[in-house]
C-alpha cells in the first residue's frame, strides 16, 4: 500500500473504512502492518492518495 501526502486532504474515508484499523491519520497518514492491501481505502479516496505501490 502506498500513500501520496501531496494529495491527502486528510479528510479521515480512509481511517474509516480501514477493515482492519491498519491506518491511523496524525500529522500524516500512518499505515500499520495491519494493512491487507485490500484497497477499501483506495476505493473511498476522493483525490486518489492510496493505491498500490505503482498506482500512486
Amino acid at each position: 500500500m502506498k500513500h501520496d501526502p501531496s494529495r491527502c486532504m486528510h479528510c479521515g474515508a480512509c481511517v474509516n473504512v480501514c477493515p482492519s484499523g491498519a491506518l491511523e491519520l496524525e500529522d500524516t497518514l500512518l499505515i500499520g502492518d495491519g494493512c491487507r492491501e485490500c484497497l477499501a481505502c483506495a476505493a473511498v479516496c476522493p483525490v486518489d492518495a492510496m493505491g498500490c505501490e505503482d498506482e500512486v
